[in-house]
């Protein structure tokens, strides 16, 4: 019995750490992060490289990759259902013209079931399916 207590108290603790660390992912010095921005330098010159932006909940709702000369050379943008999980990517390119859009489905647990990508003309292009191997 005094086994089971110490799993349970530890699976707890784990649990409240763990929930914490994931509450403390996207803020800086106890501020929720709203954009963060990547510089490459070389030299004396420092250039925009990628720039990601979040919303209230802290999920990642833009990422936008730029060239060496400062113009846009990609662009997603992500959007969440009612429990956080990612159902859509949409993906521009440079000229920030459609490039794909992959719609993300999940089984009941939270895992991903099924990833579709279509053309920017809404035509189905490829899917990807995961499975899962259980012992």
């Amino acid at each position: 019995m005094r086994q089971f207590v110490k799993i349970v108290l530890l699976a707890t603790i784990v649990g409240i750490t763990g929930s914490s660390a994931f509450a403390q992912k996207n803020t800086f010095d106890g501020k929720k992060i709203k954009e963060t921005k990547e510089w490459k330098v070389e030299g004396k010159k420092k250039r925009l490289d990628h720039k990601t932006t979040y919303n209230a909940d802290g999920k990642k709702v833009e990422e936008v990759e730029y060239t060496s000369v400062g113009d846009q050379k990609s662009r997603v943008t992500y959007e969440y259902n009612q429990n956080g999980k990612c159902i859509k990517e949409t993906h521009y390119d440079e000229f920030d013209k459609l490039e794909k859009t992959v719609v993300i489905e999940y089984h009941e647990n939270g895992k991903k079931k099924l990833e579709s990508v279509y053309a920017p003309n809404n035509k189905l292009k490829n899917t990807k399916e995961f499975e899962y191997i259980l012992e």
